[in-house]
């Protein structure tokens, strides 16, 4: 496949990600119902698995390496970051610890989203 067609799609798929996240963490503040919703659940974890899919993919047909390219070492780590916080997000029963972690996540997506446009590390 080609690289641009692969950088496309992860980006919608990164889009589609962002959004489905919100969907889930709104929900939680509310009712749940929608964070509940199977369909949902299911179309959230399968975007996010071809979302990981695709970056791989660019890494390898980029020939990039992370240890090489601070950039994308910190977009990793701050991704691993973004999926943990998510985790314990939805598994507090605090308001209040569900709006924090929400606003750092939004922080964290905002990072990631400035090293894949600007290729520019902040920290490394």
């Amino acid at each position: 496949m080609d690289y641009l067609a692969v950088k496309h799609t992860h980006m919608l798929l990164a889009v589609l990600s962002i959004i489905l996240f919100y969907v889930r963490s709104f929900s939680r503040l509310k009712t749940a119902t929608l964070a509940k919703n199977k369909i949902v659940f299911i179309g959230s974890h399968s975007i996010d698995t071809l979302l990981l899919v695709s970056a791989v993919a660019l890494i390898v047909m980029a020939g990039f390496n992370p240890l090489e390219q601070s950039w994308l070492l910190e977009k990793i780590i701050l991704v691993i970051a973004y999926i943990a916080l998510g985790i314990v997000a939805a598994r507090q029963s605090s308001q209040s610890a569900r709006v924090i972690l929400l606003v750092v996540t939004t922080f964290i997506l905002l990072a990631i989203g400035y090293l894949a446009s600007a290729k520019n590390a902040f920290i490394l």
